[in-house]
């Protein structure tokens, strides 16, 4: 990096996503220090609800109800996600329904095939996404997440030259997850049963908020640290990266959960390493993306086409511009307080719907 005349590695791989060092420390320091309090009471609520002497690492990610796995068929998820799409306006429901009609999507299970789910979006076509279809209702969240980076693609796309289409990774993941947003809210609003309401609240935080906010959130608290002892001269080893990885989880985690011997070891298996500061967005993203969901709840149509314009945008403005277009200042540190605590205020509902 200093031979590319940048003061840190930080500098030079900011400076790719027009980022500056503020926003990135922030979003780091305020998740690890405020959010921490609420997934340690989540994950006391887990081990109180499974009745387990002590809480491990290994248990975080054990469903609420692992008895209670709704199903769904690619028609019904068709209409649950026309359903959650309708407030963007009806050109972006139907260019998205698209995906069905149009065969975007690869459903199929097949030996062999990569796992999870994608979405390429080659320019001037449309989007491609791939997952495997098991008939689950955890799976429309997925499916509904994809559909917002082809959205987000397709509308860049056909808004901006070819070398202007391509987002900032900073807020490339806010199209995506306010798509799951969305769904869930439309999901409890007809929603009376307690156990599917439960079910909602609990996949937002166990999938949703815990994949964004914590695991990649921890792997970039990681990052950060192990990139200040390289530019500080250091030279880590594995034992070095074992002991800086423990040191992260055990301060997010604080007494409310064991950290098991192994699980500093998790660093290993992370490819987003390779692909400069990447880990820290999925936070970024689900933050643009939270606010901008409940400003649409709250100003309706207004809200909704300030968010189109931003997806429009693509490449041509930096994060700051996206946020503006948005109308999220995050130039501030309100928008991730106020995703924080609605964070906090989803797992008081699920705790509310446990019997705590």
């Amino acid at each position: 990096s200093r031979l590319r005349g940048y003061d840190s590695v930080f500098d030079y791989l900011l400076d790719e996503q027009k980022v500056d060092r503020t926003l990135y420390n922030r979003q780091i320091d305020l998740i690890m220090t405020e959010l921490a309090p609420h997934m340690r009471r989540y994950a006391k609520l887990l081990q109180q609800v499974h009745e387990l002497d002590e809480m491990t690492f290994a248990d975080l990610k054990i469903a609420l109800d692992p008895d209670y796995d709704p199903q769904m068929t690619i028609d019904g998820a068709k209409e649950l996600i026309g359903e959650a799409l309708a407030v963007m306006g009806t050109d972006y429901q139907q260019t998205a329904l698209r995906a069905f009609s149009e065969r975007w999507v690869d459903f199929a299970q097949n030996i062999g095939k990569s796992t999870g789910g994608f979405c390429a979006s080659p320019f001037g076509v449309h989007g491609y996404i791939l997952l495997s279809w098991t008939e689950r209702l955890s799976e429309v969240f997925t499916l509904a997440h994809e559909i917002g980076h082809a959205m987000h693609f397709f509308l860049a796309q056909a808004s901006q030259p070819y070398l202007a289409c391509e987002p900032s990774l900073y807020f490339t993941e806010a199209p995506s997850t306010i798509n799951e947003m969305l769904l869930a809210s439309a999901l409890l609003k007809k929603q009376t049963e307690p156990r599917m309401k439960r079910w909602v609240l609990s996949s937002l935080i166990q999938n949703t908020y815990f994949h964004n906010f914590v695991t990649h959130l921890l792997e970039a608290a990681f990052q950060r640290d192990v990139y200040q002892r390289v530019d500080q001269g250091e030279q880590l080893q594995a034992a070095d990266l074992n002991a800086i990885k423990r040191d992260v989880l055990q301060s997010f985690w604080g007494d409310a959960v064991t950290i098991n011997e192994g699980a500093e070891l998790t660093w290993m298996r992370q490819p987003h390493y390779y692909m400069g500061l990447y880990p820290y967005t999925y936070s970024a993203g689900l933050t643009l993306a939270t606010v901008a969901s409940k400003g649409m709840e709250i100003e309706g149509g207004q809200a909704v086409q300030s968010w189109l314009k931003a997806l429009k945008a693509g490449g041509s403005v930096d994060p700051l511009g996206f946020a503006r277009l948005a109308g999220v200042a995050i130039e501030t540190d309100v928008p991730l307080r106020e995703t924080i605590a609605s964070i906090g205020s989803i797992i008081d509902q699920i705790s509310q719907l446990s019997g705590d």
